[in-house]
C-alpha cells in the first residue's frame, strides 16, 4: 500500500489534469467530458503542489511540469524542491531521481503498484471516470463545478478519502485536483500556462539524461 499511495499523490493525482482537461469547464455530465475526451492530441502545464498537513505550520510547496502526448506518453517532472521524473510509456513506467549532475533510476519502485495506477490513468485519459477503482460524481454547485471520486475498496479509504476535481471558468482547463486523504491531510495541485495540441518533442518521453 505505501507505493500505490505514493503513486496516487504523486503521479496519478497529476495525471487527472491531463485527463480532465479535455473536457468542456461548463460540461453537466461525465458522458459529456467522456465524449470530449477525443479531442486532446498533447498538453502541457506548469503546476503547484501544496501538501497540508496538521503538523505543519504551513503547507510543503513543489512545483514541476507535466508533457502529456496522446495515446499513452506522460512525464510528470518536479523541478523544486528535490529533482525527480515519473515517465510513462504505454504500459513501461519509470522513475528517476536526481543524484549530482544526472538523473538515476529508481529501481525500488514497485511495478505492481504502477500497473495498477497506469490502468486507473489509462481510463482517465479517455474519459473514464467510474472505474473498477473510484466511482465518479459531478456536481454543478458551487460553480463552475467539479467531479468528485470515491474510492471502491474501503482499505483505500485509509490514505485517500476522495479525489476532488476542480472546474476552471475557462473552457477545457481545470483548475486544481484536491486529494483528500484524511481530515488533517490533503494534497493540491494548481495548474498553470496550458497549453493544448502543440508539438512535443518525442525525446522528453525518454530517459533523463
Amino acid at each position: 500500500m505505501p507505493m500505490v499511495k505514493r503513486l496516487f499523490l504523486g503521479a496519478a493525482a497529476t495525471v487527472l489534469m491531463a485527463a480532465l482537461v479535455l473536457s468542456s469547464a461548463h460540461a453537466t455530465s461525465l458522458a459529456q467530458i467522456q465524449k470530449a475526451a477525443g479531442s486532446i492530441r498533447s498538453i502541457s502545464a506548469d503546476f503547484i503542489q501544496e501538501k497540508h498537513m496538521k503538523i505543519l505550520v504551513k503547507p510543503l510547496i513543489s512545483k514541476g511540469i507535466i508533457r502529456f502526448q496522446s495515446p499513452d506518453a506522460l512525464r510528470f517532472e518536479y523541478r523544486e524542491p528535490i529533482q525527480n521524473i515519473l515517465i510513462m510509456q504505454g504500459q513501461r513506467v519509470s522513475r528517476y531521481i536526481r543524484k549530482d549532475t544526472t538523473f538515476v533510476r529508481d529501481n525500488a519502485a514497485a511495478m505492481g503498484a504502477m500497473t495498477v495506477v497506469m490502468d486507473e490513468i489509462s481510463q482517465w485519459l479517455k474519459g473514464n471516470f467510474s472505474t473498477s477503482v473510484f466511482n465518479a460524481t459531478i456536481e454543478e454547485t458551487p460553480e463552475p463545478g467539479r467531479i468528485i471520486l470515491a474510492p471502491k475498496d474501503k482499505a483505500m479509504t485509509h490514505f485517500i478519502q476522495d479525489i476532488v476535481l476542480v472546474l476552471s471558468e475557462q473552457p477545457g482547463v481545470f483548475k486544481e485536483v484536491v486529494i483528500r486523504e484524511n481530515q488533517d491531510s490533503y494534497t493540491r495541485l494548481r495548474f498553470d500556462k496550458v497549453q493544448l495540441n502543440e508539438g512535443i518533442a518525442p525525446d522528453l518521453f525518454a530517459a533523463p539524461k
